[in-house]
């Protein structure tokens, strides 16, 4: 497992100014260094190098939904950078990187921008403060005379500006703002607007890297027969033109199918589509999609078991809902079937 401390420095080491990390809490911090102060447990940071180029590390798996793209929009509202000119990298697997809905790293139910929202726009937030007071710094003036946007600081009483790569080595050394501003909705210019996804470019070049990718020396790959009927279960099986497949190291029978073992994921996929299976379908052998949809239908006629009760239902809720009333097959059911 890669120490955060570890992946910032060899993700920083080129150009790195200005770190800003998130807490689970939504506390921010700067990476520490040795002697220095002990660093925050971030699970998201944001990175910006002295070449002035925003890097968001996402903490979140992208499986096709945008949020490589939708978690760093977050930072880029409340930065005050174009999202089209910053970066992202996937996050190495650490304990920092935990999902605040889950309790633990994953990704998945619509949690992302629910766990993330606040937390990451405080982040760009915070480190938009910071490189406004290191211009005021530079500058002798006032944090508020000078403006934020599209990656530079501006005083427009004197017609100075700096950039953020100008600004980051300076910022990185002050004080991360505990409680920064953020912007209101009205404001927003980045989040609810269309714009292209980070991920979509390397993917359609093949460039992208996926876990099935992934490449150490000795490694081999499992592909896996599984009966078609759920919890059915291996009665023989023929393993001959499987091993006869080039690349093709073992097969192994487990206890949920035959696993195939090769140098790779084609070969492992050749030998287990090769593989000669007689299944004991079992108790479930007659189900369908149909026969489990009746079953679900004859349930749902019989009364239901209250789980909850938080509290009746007003009287008028009918006018207010255009006539509909909670049905009276589920009368005091959390989750209430509505019909007129």
């Amino acid at each position: 497992m890669t120490g955060r401390r570890e992946f910032l420095r060899a993700a920083g080491v080129a150009g790195a100014g200005l770190v800003v990390g998130v807490r689970l809490d939504g506390q921010v911090g700067r990476d520490g260094r040795d002697g220095e102060q002990p660093p925050f447990a971030p699970n998201a940071f944001v990175r910006i190098g002295t070449d002035g180029v925003v890097t968001v590390i996402v903490g979140y798996s992208e499986m096709g939904q945008g949020i490589s793209t939708s978690v760093p929009m977050l930072v880029a509202e409340e930065l005050e950078v174009d999202p089209a000119t910053m970066k992202f990298e996937q996050a190495p697997a650490d304990t920092a990187y935990f999902n605040p809905d889950f309790g633990m790293q994953g990704t998945g139910g619509s949690s992302t921008i629910h766990g993330a929202f606040l937390p990451m726009r405080k982040a760009g937030a915070a480190a938009r403060e910071m490189l406004v007071s290191a211009a005021a710094q530079r500058w002798g003036v006032s944090a508020e005379s000078l403006t934020a946007r599209a990656g530079v600081v501006t005083h427009a009483a004197s017609n100075r500006r700096a950039t953020y790569g100008e600004l980051a080595t300076a910022a990185a050394a002050l004080p991360v703002p505990a409680n920064p501003t953020l912007k209101p909705a009205s404001e927003f210019r980045v989040i609810g607007r269309r714009t292209r996804r980070n991920d979509a470019p390397a993917k359609v070049r093949g460039q992208a890297r996926f876990g099935i990718d992934v490449r150490l020396p000795g490694m081999l790959t499992a592909v896996v027969a599984r009966c078609p009927v759920f919890e059915g279960t291996v009665r023989s099986f023929s393993d001959a033109r499987a091993r006869a497949v080039p690349g093709v190291r073992h097969v192994v029978q487990i206890s949920n199918g035959v696993a195939v073992v090769a140098d790779g994921y084609w070969a492992a996929k050749q030998g287990r589509d090769a593989l000669d299976v007689t299944w004991n379908e079992g108790a479930n052998a007659n189900n369908s999609s149909a026969a489990i949809t009746q079953a679900f239908t004859d349930a749902a006629r019989n009364p239901g078991i209250t789980a909850a009760t938080r509290a009746a239902v007003p009287a008028a809720w009918p006018a207010r809902c255009g006539g509909w009333t909670p049905s009276t097959r589920f009368p005091s059911s959390p989750m209430l079937r509505w019909s007129r």
